[in-house]
């Protein structure tokens, strides 16, 4: 570094020389001794070197690339690691306009605009990123050059661009598993790994390779057609799979829908006459979706079809001889309808010879994580996001609300999560108001007072559990959560419901 450059904790006598004004310091050196003007610039001199070789010193030693230019735009520092960042010798800019080697310049406008920044992410040139911190050098108020410190991030923000193309290639390959999985295994999109919902795969899958009747029973949300689905694919029957929800058909029009019609069965009726969801499913799988709603005149003809394997279309006088797989699922308590007299008890027996319960979602509370890993996933694809983390006291508040609409409320509520997120962190902040209070009040559904003694029986030994785990864990959560065999997440719901608190 060609140049004269001072440091104000110079000596003594540089400190008294430079506060003074042009004019006296003329004065003074005039009126002294030839012998001492020159041992006065003798000591300068020294003090000017020692301070250039401190400064030097300092230039070099600092992990940054340290650039300085003066009022006119010209370089006039250009430390070492300037140099090797970016391949330009001191010799071949020092002196010279900083413009004729970068375009994207933010030193001269921080020295233009006066005003200073600390940290920020910089592109000086296409190839190269940097934090820079920058700042106006001022001289008695007014503004003589400008100087940056940069510190080289390239192999990071490189780095960071392959991760994200790696996460992006890792989630189609993994959709892309799933659903090969699928295809391989028809009860592979059923997820969750508790002991009520392998109970209710495991019946399912012995099941499918018979013929017969199957009643899927469990609260709005549980999955039943998502059952109904792998039961047939499971089959290996060739025909399609026909959903009939029994509670959305209008009841003057459920037999025409079901078994088609005629032409000119009835006034309005299709001149060609109409195929019905029956016929349509010949060879396949018909799921009577909501059974408890289907009209109570329909139920007999419904069973009339079950045991004849045929039926005749409104206004037809040929039976019409079908091969189906019937599937029924409902919410309701079919056996009171039974007592009440709206439901025929005669198809009741025909079409619950093997019945499979599908728990509800509070009663498979540890299959939440991994549901929520799950649903987050396929959104994160379907909304071109990138969430990686989510926050515990979310998972928290996820495994405490009580989830009266099961699995479908909790996908309705994490594709909300995803679309709102605003980074690649998933927080309380996007959940509805409504269910964060039900949530953090502790949202769970009551239970009868013959449960009272086992809930507190099996409490307190999770909680010995968990306290043994930690203690041998040295208080690692992870480390921890392995010992116990379940996801991290879980061992945070678990420490926040008990009580637990980690040193």
């Amino acid at each position: 570094m060609r140049h004269l450059f001072f440091i104000s904790r110079g000596g003594v006598l540089l400190d008294k020389l430079f506060s003074m004004d042009t004019a006296p310091v003329r004065n003074y050196l005039s009126s002294q001794q030839p012998e001492k003007v020159v041992a006065l610039f003798e000591q300068l001199l020294m003090q000017y070197q020692v301070q250039q070789a401190r400064f030097d010193a300092l230039l070099n030693t600092v992990d940054e690339a340290v650039c300085m230019i003066d009022e006119s735009d010209r370089v006039v520092v250009w430390n070492n690691l300037a140099e090797h960042l970016y391949g330009i010798t001191a010799r071949e800019i020092i002196n010279k306009p900083i413009d004729q080697f970068f375009s994207n310049l933010l030193l001269t406008k921080v020295m233009k605009e006066r005003r200073t920044v600390h940290e920020q992410q910089h592109t000086p040139c296409p190839d190269k990123h940097v934090l820079i911190n920058a700042r106006p050098v001022k001289l008695a108020g007014r503004v003589i050059g400008g100087v940056s410190a940069e510190k080289d991030i390239t192999e990071v923000v490189q780095l960071n661009e392959q991760l994200s193309q790696t996460h992006e290639q890792v989630a189609s390959l993994q959709l892309e598993l799933d659903r090969v999985s699928t295809q391989s295994d028809s009860f592979s999109a059923i997820y969750g790994h508790s002991t009520a919902i392998c109970e209710a795969i495991s019946i399912a899958r012995r099941v499918a390779a018979t013929s017969a009747p199957v009643l899927l029973r469990g609260e709005s949300g549980t999955g039943k057609e998502l059952f109904a689905k792998a039961i047939h694919q499971a089959s290996g029957l060739q025909g399609p799979f026909i959903a009939i929800n029994c509670g959305a058909i209008s009841p003057n029009l459920f037999e025409s829908e079901l078994f088609g019609y005629q032409p000119g069965a009835f006034t309005g009726a299709d001149r060609n006459g109409k195929v019905g969801l029956l016929e349509q499913a010949n060879g396949g799988t018909v799921l009577l979706d909501e059974l408890g709603d289907m009209p109570r005149e329909m139920q007999v003809k419904l069973l009339r079809t079950l045991q004849d394997k045929c039926f005749y279309r409104v206004g037809g006088g040929k039976p019409v001889a079908i091969d189906v797989r019937f599937i029924a699922a409902t919410h309701r308590n079919l056996e009171a309808m039974i007592a009440q007299g709206d439901f025929r008890e005669d198809l009741y027996y025909r079409l619950n010879v093997v019945s499979i319960v599908l728990p509800s979602l509070r009663e498979r509370l540890d299959d939440i994580p991994e549901l929520v890993h799950r649903g987050i996933k396929y959104y994160d694809t379907f909304y071109h996001k990138k969430i990686t983390k989510v926050d515990p006291e979310l998972m928290a508040a996820l495994l405490q609300y009580s989830w009266p609409g099961n699995i479908r409320e909790l996908f309705n509520v994490l594709e909300r999560l995803v679309i709102l997120a605003d980074s690649s962190l998933l927080t309380l902040d996007n959940l509805p108001s409504t269910f964060r209070q039900a949530a953090l009040a502790g949202g769970e559904p009551e239970r009868r007072p013959q449960e009272i003694n086992l809930v507190q029986t099996t409490g307190n030994i999770e909680k010995e559990m968990i306290t043994v785990a930690l203690a041998e864990a040295q208080f690692n959560k992870a480390v921890a959560a392995k010992k116990l065999g379940i996801p991290r997440s879980t061992l945070y719901y678990k420490m926040h419901k008990l009580g637990i608190e980690c040193q």
